[in-house]
């Protein structure tokens, strides 16, 4: 006695769906390590560089109550590249007069992020975008700055001057690393 069989069109919709159901399946193998290597960065810090004490003078080109303009430069890192010796901004250092320690200022003005010069006329930093000026110590003396200069740590080794960059919210009362 014959048993009976499935019609073909049953067969061929069992097969449609199986072939779907393997084909996603394979496509989910290759798929999911590609995903796995595209957000890999979005666990981890993936821009880096610049936030240790980055070398910016040497001890002797300081003179007392003379503030020196320095280019700060660093390597960034991201997730998949590395650049080395970009220019990550500038900072003045300043020798104290009175006990020769240092300090350093960032050079955008806190107002609206203008460049910070020195007077050496006037012994003042002033910010030429809306008449901000500061003394030697950062301290705003007139204008619309809401804060005093943005100020940076400083190290130094041997003869070497090192300084902490970092950037801070314009425009704003308190100083707010960006």
């Amino acid at each position: 006695m014959a048993t009976p069989s499935s019609p073909p069109s049953e067969r061929r919709g069992f097969l449609r769906k199986f072939t779907g159901w393997l084909g996603a399946a394979l496509g989910a193998v290759v798929a999911v390590p590609g995903l796995g290597f595209l957000a890999a960065p979005l666990g981890r810090e993936t821009v880096r560089g610049g936030k240790g004490p980055l070398r910016v003078a040497r001890l002797a080109e300081l003179k007392p109550g003379k503030p020196l303009r320095c280019e700060v430069r660093g390597e960034l890192v991201d997730a998949w590249s590395r650049v080395p010796d970009v220019k990550l901004g500038s900072c003045w250092l300043v020798k104290s007069e009175m006990d020769g320690g240092l300090r350093a200022f960032s050079t955008v003005c806190p107002h609206l992020g203008c460049g910070v010069d020195w007077n050496d006329s006037q012994r003042r930093f002033v910010c030429p975008c809306h008449d901000s000026f500061f003394s030697l110590d950062g301290k705003v003396i007139t204008g619309p700055s809401p804060r005093d200069l943005d100020e940076l740590e400083v190290v130094t080794e041997a003869a070497e001057v090192k300084v902490v960059y970092r950037r801070f919210r314009v425009g704003t009362p308190k100083k707010v690393e960006v």
